[in-house]
């Protein structure tokens, strides 16, 4: 592993023990071992790392979802339950970025681009497998607007689940991710094609 590698793990675990507020450039350095001025050779501030985190998120939760399609085949009961499950545990990995998102990227310009642009893509994913789903006959056909507002819920309750059960004081765990996945199923629920009941109900 890289030192440059080393220090984005070790800010992600600091991070999301205490928060960006309290850990310093300092604070990393001294967790890893390594002078000041080794850490400012890859990165020149605090803000760099945190980019860097969430570029390596992008990169890892793209592939993880992909994985899950290449596997299960895309626009499937299974890949959304599987998908919103993993995207939770992601979330999970790096907790800190979903705690003070907002704040995050309201104050680097630069993250703010890098996250509306990983933001824009997720949503178009999430666009593409209800569309397919429709394709296939799982779900009922929806105009274009009407897709497009079923994905925006339902990316929202995927990128926000978490969240809410951290505010409401409950833990995260396969209870509660169970119960994501009832809520996603509940809202699709709506959209299921006859055929698609029937096959759920036989499964």
């Amino acid at each position: 592993m890289t030192t440059r590698e080393r220090i984005i793990d070790t800010a992600l675990e600091l991070f999301n023990a205490s928060g960006t507020r309290a850990v310093t450039t300092n604070h990393i350095a001294a967790a890893m071992g390594i002078s000041p001025g080794n850490l400012y050779y890859h990165f020149r501030n605090k803000e760099a790392i945190i980019r860097a985190i969430f570029a390596r998120m992008h990169e890892v939760g793209t592939r993880e979802y992909l994985a899950i399609n290449a596997e299960r085949g895309p626009g499937t009961a299974a890949t959304m339950a599987e998908t919103f499950v993993m995207i939770q545990r992601f979330n999970w990995r790096y907790r800190f970025f979903k705690r003070e998102l907002t704040a995050l990227v309201m104050a680097d310009p630069l993250l703010g681009e890098q996250f509306v642009a990983s933001h824009r893509a997720n949503l178009a994913m999430v666009d593409a497998a209800l569309e397919r789903s429709i394709t296939q006959g799982f779900l009922v056909p929806l105009a274009e607007p009407a897709r497009r507002l079923l994905a925006e819920q339902v990316w929202m309750m995927t990128l926000f689940w978490l969240n809410y059960l951290e505010i409401g004081g409950e833990e995260v765990n396969d209870e509660t991710l169970q119960r994501g996945i009832d809520h996603l199923q509940l809202l699709l629920g709506n959209y299921l094609t006859d055929a698609a009941k029937q096959a759920l109900a036989n499964s």
